[in-house]
């Protein structure tokens, strides 16, 4: 039996369809879904490249704690995140006093070796300290230092 769209009632429009979605929304490159970033900085990538619809000239400017709630982290743990992602040349910040920072995803030819990740995120434990007045203000305040 058809329906006035021509359509049978089993192939009938569903809300979704109706709504235009898409049937896959993601597609991620076997480059990037094998170089090696970890849980926390593979979402945070993501987030940051959706934001900036994945151009150089595009801007993502969301808080750290806003960035942590989207992508269902801690905030600490998104500061780290972020900090492995500029050294390692995924993203570049741009510091703004007063507002929240900028981020610019960069071209893949850019980024470090897969093979230097761990020894950035080495470094970047190294430099942070277990929670302290100062860690807090940091997280509070929303910067985060490469």
């Amino acid at each position: 039996m058809s329906t006035k769209e021509g359509l049978s009632s089993k192939q009938s429009k569903s809300p979704a369809a109706e709504n235009s979605l898409p049937s896959s929304v993601a597609f991620v490159h076997n480059f990037l879904d094998e170089y090696g970033l970890d849980p926390y900085e593979f979402r945070l990538y993501a987030h940051i490249v959706r934001r900036t619809g994945g151009k150089p000239e595009g801007v993502c400017f969301a808080s750290l704690r806003k960035t942590a709630e989207i992508c269902k982290m801690s905030t600490r743990k998104a500061q780290q995140g972020i900090k492995v992602l500029i050294k390692a040349n995924f993203v570049t910040q741009t510091k703004r006093t007063g507002r929240t920072d900028e981020y610019r995803v960069t071209p893949v030819s850019d980024w470090v070796p897969k093979e230097e990740l761990d020894e950035i995120r080495k470094a970047i434990a190294g430099n942070s300290t277990k929670t302290s007045v100062g860690s807090e203000i940091e997280a509070e305040t929303e910067t985060i230092e490469s």
